[in-house]
């Protein structure tokens, strides 16, 4: 049982992201935390880790104080509590601390008091909450931790903190910014962990709220303090101890100056950076590589699209621009945060829409290049379908885009990762369907059915990946969206058209994954057709398996709504309405053999059409009065041999049902068998394309977010669990859609599971079949 490919987002909140010295990206995303591994070529987002019961708003690694790997680090939510992750060998990371901040979560931070050599050094940890309360906590060698000290603001809402070590000493300093635009300081008057913080500075300057902090230790012993502001300033605070001397310098700066444990420390403001014209949001100081001299280097991001990277010139005393990448055009809204690789040679920032930029240092021409990320929906994904040969996933989400998946391989290794971007629409995404190997139609919170042909640039990118010999090549190069438009359209280069035949020069060595630039700006599949005769919004969809008729249904709450529309994908015009249902059409799927189409419905009804040569008739429903489900039924599935089906509803009820028992006997219509799920909502289904050992195999997924893999007899008398993946390994929220690949090209053994889910992530399993059962 392993989780081949995560695709996730960034929460779109600021001190979300954080890169660690052991080379591992944490982020937040939905109500859990992602841990992304880079590579040279497609890094992969390894673990997700769920327990937090609400949206996640800060992440952050514990660093020691020797630059050694972290082990540990601490994610706050808007459920009121801050947890401690510590590294686990077998299951990536676990929570040993749980701290109960009591309200709305808003930032926290941490510094380690003591070696790493103890299973759980001692920590100090600062947390702050939306009701204007700062506390202050320590963890001890055993894991247990408490309340030192609360901090109350009043009315004044604190917005960042950081913690660091004074210059040479082990006395902790705090910084908060507060909602007034200064910049408070704290520090204790003794070593002793159990004394107090104690104010001993306020640093001014800023004309608006400080969003970002943070601290470096230069080679000279100096601390230095950054400041982002939403004046579009960032100021550089120096802080050094007091050396006694007298000067009567009157173009000396000004200094303020504290007095702790007998110690005099001077800050001075050194510079005031100005270059964005947005709000900065992020700071972070190049790490320190161990036993080298570096320059200082700043690296900020702003909500005007840029990230600068500042470096102090040595010889004049003076910080200036050195770098500045980001983003031209487009719709995004800037950048949240920014972080240094551990190499110094790597930064990234992440956006609004929950999307990562990489750049790496080439020294090969010397200059910043862009570089693959992770990526993924940052809203709702509601629908996925496998391309028919199993060669892309296709994904769409209430985001207003739709995604395509495609695996890279590496040997024996698949290493997948998104490649096109087919669809950025303005309305929200509900459902979709694969037409035919590079064409699919879509549905959103509009009463028009749009379908779409991939592009000969999609070719191109798909073909280091896998046969595309089957491809047309009359289509279209490439596709815009004009302003104010919602239909993409086609564009051609008919230079490209005319050296289509002779080859492309990216191969399988020399492939790049695609960039978050270029699948924004590149990617769109021109539109061919709008259907319309929906009188609401298009709810979900279904296609024939050889794609010839395309079935969809929008939402309703009437019988004249509920009907099915039956389309040619030969001339897209209506071929028949099948009126049976009262309530809105929940999910529809043809049998394997396209004999025929099922059904179900919010009415908490199913019903059975049957190809009658021209048309489609009814020829079985459920009983509304003493049928199997009470609730809703979210769910339908086909069995690969299209002799049984099953249905889930919102009762917590599978039941499986026999066709040839419907069409002898239309009257009294019962579950041949039938599966409770202890009142746990069912909303996904779907069974393996083959079966195993004279048994079907049924992926379950539930409104919890969990997934279950199903053995049940072909007699139908026996159901076994054979796997269970939980909220970390499955999905924490609902599991809006279930779907195992057509084919798989690994090995006969090995069945892969895709699912999507409200949580903002699209999954694929591995199942290893002959393992499973030797287990059972």
């Amino acid at each position: 049982m392993t989780t081949r490919y995560i695709s996730c987002s960034c929460n779109r909140v600021p001190h979300c992201v954080d890169w660690g010295s052991n080379g591992l990206i944490c982020f937040g995303t939905c109500n859990a935390i992602a841990i992304y591994k880079p590579c040279t070529h497609i890094g992969r987002v390894t673990h997700t880790l769920h327990r937090h019961r609400d949206r996640v708003n800060t992440v952050h690694w514990i660093r020691s104080g020797d630059g050694a790997p972290e082990k540990e680090f601490l994610s706050g939510s808007v459920d009121g509590t801050v947890i401690i992750w510590s590294e686990d060998r077998e299951d990536g990371f676990r929570v040993t601390s749980v701290l109960d901040v009591g309200n709305v979560v808003t930032f926290a931070d941490s510094l380690q008091l003591s070696d790493v050599s103890t299973a759980f050094p001692r920590l100090l940890i600062c947390t702050g909450s939306i009701n204007g309360e700062l506390k202050l906590w320590s963890r001890n060698e055993n894991a247990d931790v408490e309340v030192i000290q609360t901090i109350s603001y009043g009315r004044k809402l604190p917005i960042h903190c950081r913690l660091m070590y004074l210059p040479n000493t082990k006395c902790a300093l705090l910084a908060v910014a507060l909602e007034n635009a200064s910049v408070l300081l704290y520090t204790k008057d003794s070593e002793v962990s159990e004394s107090n913080f104690i104010r001993v500075q306020s640093l001014l300057g800023h004309q608006d709220w400080v969003r970002c902090i943070d601290f470096h230790h230069d080679d000279n012993g100096n601390l230095f303090l950054a400041t982002g502001s939403q004046d579009n300033m960032i100021r550089l605070w120096k802080i050094t101890k007091a050396v006694m001397e007298s000067s009567s310098d009157e173009l000396e700066q000004k200094r303020e100056t504290f007095m702790i444990n007998d110690r005099e420390y001077n800050i001075t403001l050194e510079s005031v950076l100005s270059g964005h014209e947005g709000w900065v949001y992020g700071v972070h100081w190049q790490p320190i590589k161990a036993n080298n001299h570096q320059a200082m280097r700043l690296l900020s991001s702003s909500l005007d699209k840029s990230m600068i990277i500042w470096e102090l010139d040595d010889s004049n005393g003076i910080w200036t621009e050195k770098v500045r990448v980001g983003e031209v055009g487009g719709n995004s809204l800037g950048f949240y945060g920014c972080k240094f690789g551990p190499d110094g040679l790597h930064i990234l920032g992440h956006g609004y829409q929950g999307s990562f930029h990489i750049w790496k240092y080439s020294q090969e021409i010397a200059n910043w290049i862009p570089r693959s990320t992770p990526s993924g929906h940052f809203s709702e994904v509601v629908d996925l379908c496998w391309e028919p040969r199993g060669r892309f996933l296709i994904t769409a989400s209430t985001d207003q885009t739709t995604k395509v998946h495609a695996p890279w391989k590496d040997g024996l290794k698949e290493l997948w990762h998104e490649i096109a971007r087919p669809q950025i629409h303005g309305y929200d995404m509900s459902c979709l369907v694969m037409l035919a190997p590079y064409m699919y139609a879509s549905g959103a919170e509009e009463k028009v059915v749009r379908i779409f042909a991939a592009t000969t640039a999609f070719k191109n990118r798909l073909r280091p990946l896998a046969n595309v010999e089957d491809f047309k090549s009359t289509v279209a190069h490439g596709a815009t969206v004009p302003s104010l438009g919602l239909t993409n359209k086609a564009t051609f280069d008919e230079k490209n058209n005319q050296c289509e035949n002779e080859g492309n020069p990216m191969t399988k060595d020399t492939y790049e994954p695609p960039t978050e630039e270029e699948l924004v700006q590149n990617t769109l599949w021109p539109e061919l057709q709008k259907l319309y005769g929906h009188g609401y919004e298009i709810f979900c969809m279904a296609a024939r398996h050889d794609g010839q008729l395309l079935a969809t249904a929008c939402k309703s709450a009437n019988i004249e709504h509920s009907a099915i529309i039956l389309w040619s994908t030969d001339t897209w015009s209506q071929v028949q309405k099948l009126v049976f249902h009262q309530l809105t059409v929940t999910q529809m799927e043809f049998s394997p053999n396209d004999r025929y189409l099922l059904s179900v419905s919010r009415d908490r009804r199913w019903s059975l059409f049957k190809n009658e040569g021209e048309s489609y008739a009814l020829i079985a429903v459920s009983s509304k009065k003493d049928g199997l489900h009470s609730r809703i039924i979210w769910c339908c599935a086909w069995t690969n041999d299209s002799s049984y089906f099953a249905t889930g509803s919102r009762d917590g009820k599978i039941g499986i049902w026999f066709v040839k028992m419907m069409e002898d006997n239309t009257k009294d219509i019962k579950p041949v068998t039938t599966v409770d799920t202890q009142n746990q909502s069912v909303t996904a289904l779907c069974f393996a394309p083959s079966c195993l050992d004279r048994s079907y195999i049924l992926a379950v997924g539930y409104e919890t977010g969990c997934i279950k893999i199903l053995k049940i007899k072909e007699d139908l008398l026996s159901v076994s669990t054979m796997l269970a993946y939980d909220t970390s390994q499955a999905h924490h929220l609902t599991v809006k859609r279930l779907m195992f690949r057509p084919s798989n090209e690994h090995s006969c053994d090995t069945l892969q599971l895709a699912s999507c889910s409200s949580d903002h992530s699209v999954k694929i399993h591995d199942i290893n079949l002959s393992s499973l059962m030797l287990n059972i």
